[in-house]
């Protein structure tokens, strides 16, 4: 198949890989002009048509615009890949690509959620240089301010929404988190929506660590991120999830179960060679308990 075929030449092609007749796929549906106007691309079909023939091909939509674009994601589809697959602010060189391929799509086509992602990425990346968030929130403002005003949110809306929640103060994040959930749970059946629960779950207790109030809320949203985590085997957030409840057990006094916790996320990110999470943690640990075992695991 080749790029950028028509929307009539994808149906033909697949009509025949099915070795489905015309008459298989017009019946009940179009007249057989019809189809064959479609097919050679002479008219367009209404979105009833190419529902009901998708359904003779047991195909939904996204298959169906994979396909068409020679079983590749498109441009957008493509970067939201990519920004779900930043499983850290650590990871400063994937975001710097991001970034990269980003522009150049807005370079050809103005888009405004690549231009509000762009803003949480560069806002990310602020973030580990700074290791604060007075100026990651400040880049996010606009993106807060643009959905703050819609009726109701969509998938890429909330995916915006639950990498900036740390924009908002705890009261403003209590405000909108109900809402969140019941939008994200209106998703729990499309595309990788168990990535947004993942995320606004692990991102609010992150919201909380860097206030130091509420360990136990901050305890409670991590085991809700982790939960959602093992369902995905993401085994990343696992193992950031557990980092950070070894944490509330040391400051809770039980230091000898969480030095050995920790012992064994560290070990792990050494085995998945990852260099710059394991080095964040270090440093964290190093910070929260006085401990340095850097040398141990480079």
């Amino acid at each position: 198949m080749n790029k950028n075929k028509s929307l009539g030449q994808t149906l033909k092609e697949i009509r025949v890989n099915y070795n489905l007749k015309e008459r298989d796929v017009y019946e009940t549906i179009m007249s057989r002009a019809h189809l064959y106007q479609i097919e050679r691309n002479q008219q367009i079909p209404s979105w009833e048509i190419v529902t009901s023939i998708l359904q003779k091909f047991t195909m939904n939509l996204a298959e169906f615009e994979y396909i068409n674009n020679d079983y590749e994601l498109d441009s957008i589809q493509q970067i939201i890949k990519e920004f779900k697959g930043i499983k850290s602010s650590t990871n400063t060189e994937a975001i710097d690509i991001l970034l990269e391929n980003i522009d150049s799509v807005l370079k050809v086509e103005k888009n405004d959620f690549l231009i509000d992602l762009s803003l949480v990425a560069k806002a990310s990346k602020i973030f580990q240089m700074e290791q604060n968030f007075i100026n990651s929130r400040k880049i996010v403002e606009p993106v807060w301010k643009r959905l703050a005003k819609k009726d109701a949110w969509f998938y890429n809306d909330l995916l915006l929404i639950t990498n900036i929640l740390y924009a908002f103060d705890d009261l403003t994040i209590q405000h909108i988190f109900e809402r969140l959930l019941i939008y994200i749970d209106r998703y729990r059946n499309f595309n990788t929506s168990k990535g947004l629960y993942i995320n606004i779950h692990f991102n609010y207790a992150m919201c909380l660590r860097t206030v130091n109030i509420e360990s136990d809320k901050m305890e409670f949203h991590l085991n809700k991120s982790l939960e959602a985590a093992k369902e995905l085997n993401d085994f990343l957030t696992i193992l950031c999830c557990r980092y950070y409840l070894a944490e509330i057990l040391w400051n809770k006094g039980n230091k000898k179960e969480a030095t050995k916790e920790v012992e064994k996320v560290f070990t792990v990110f050494s085995i998945l060679q990852e260099k710059e999470l394991l080095e964040d943690k270090l440093s964290d640990w190093q910070e929260v308990s006085g401990k340095e075992w850097l040398d141990t695991y480079s």
